[in-house]
């Protein structure tokens, strides 16, 4: 799925100075991380990402907050949206949010850890964001996520299809294909709705039918003892929310299956 250059403003607790009318979340950073538990990076994050409930959807709602670029740099000019902000999510920089909170050091740090989620190497240019959840996002995250396995999962191979993806920017990347490890959709539905056997929070992304874009959202999984577990997710309906997920997926029809990863302690 792709989850659709340096910029020119400091960051100061968030990058909202980066898009004019947006207020300033420094104190909100502030605010948020320090009443996050002290733990490692999956408690964090499922702390953090419980703070964000409620919050708007926006569909793209990041960039590489940069309309001009240095001559000769080689950069591929990205969109001028800011890097980081608190107001509202799509799918996927709900989870870079969460997780980029959850390692922060302070404000100061937040931005960079941001970076280093989203962009091969941090590296902060459109050509090298993790475009594709699959194929970029969850390996270029490996130290960070770790993806389980079912006993009943099927591993599929499905098309990247970067070649149309990248020439809209003038690049001339090859289709690329990858090994799905898929908990097709009725198995994950027998299987989530059942009561949970431990406390953890997971991650999970959602396979769909579409050539070349297999990954159509993702969110979070959470697991409480002896409960079905929820999907924590910003969803298209307006706000993150939390929902039975094997509701949610009775009622999908579109996705074909699900992808599960955990936060890596």
């Amino acid at each position: 799925m792709p989850i659709r250059l340096v910029a020119l403003v400091a960051f100061v607790g968030c990058a909202s100075a980066l898009v004019p009318g947006l207020p300033d979340r420094s104190s909100e950073a502030s605010r948020l991380l320090a009443s996050l538990p002290p733990g490692g990076l999956s408690v964090r994050t499922e702390a953090a990402s419980r703070a964000l409930l409620g919050r708007g959807y926006l569909l793209g709602p990041l960039g590489e907050g940069d309309a001009a670029l240095r001559p000769g740099s080689g950069q591929v000019r990205g969109e001028a949206k800011p890097r980081f902000r608190l107001d509202s999510f799509d799918c996927v920089t709900y989870l870079e949010t969460s997780m980029a909170l959850a390692a922060a050091r302070d404000t100061s740090d937040l931005l960079s850890r941001m970076d280093s989620i989203r962009y091969r190497g941090g590296m902060v240019d459109w050509r090298w964001r993790n475009h594709f959840f699959e194929g970029d996002w969850l390996p270029r995250n490996a130290s960070r996520v770790a993806l389980v396995r079912f006993a009943d999962d099927t591993t599929v191979v499905r098309r990247l299809a970067r070649k149309g993806f990248f020439a809209k920017k003038g690049l001339d990347i090859p289709d690329t294909s990858v090994d799905l490890h898929l908990l097709w959709r009725d198995r994950a539905i027998a299987h989530y709705s059942k009561a949970s056997d431990s406390t953890r929070l997971r991650g999970v992304a959602l396979v769909g039918k579409v050539d070349g874009y297999p990954v159509l959202h993702t969110g979070f999984l959470v697991e409480r003892k002896g409960a079905p577990a929820l999907l924590r997710h910003a969803s298209q309906a307006g706000t993150v929310r939390e929902q039975p997920f094997a509701d949610y997926l009775r009622e999908k029809t579109k996705f074909v299956g699900a992808i599960v990863w955990e936060v890596l302690p």
